[in-house]
């Protein structure tokens, strides 16, 4: 069991998929992504989910998704 116990505890991350997910985008994308996180209160987040995984198959869920763009996932506040 520690073995598994470690092995997690070297994987783990302060990022969530998210984050992850963003920080791999063009820069430019990145800005929108932030813009609209800006805004996230009035952006219907299933609709904008559903528009992103049509074009590309997301790593992570809607509430991952969801979570973040809202500011309450496990990410470090700035």
């Amino acid at each position: 069991m520690l073995e598994v116990l470690k092995k997690h505890i070297e994987t783990a991350s302060d990022k969530c998929s998210v984050s992850d997910w963003v920080s791999k985008l063009p820069s430019e994308e990145q800005k929108a992504f932030h813009d609209i996180q800006g805004c996230s209160e009035n952006i219907n987040v299933t609709s904008l989910y559903k528009d992103l995984n049509s074009t590309e198959q997301l790593p992570f869920k809607l509430t991952a998704f969801r979570s973040h763009l809202r500011g309450y996932c496990t990410c470090p506040k700035n």
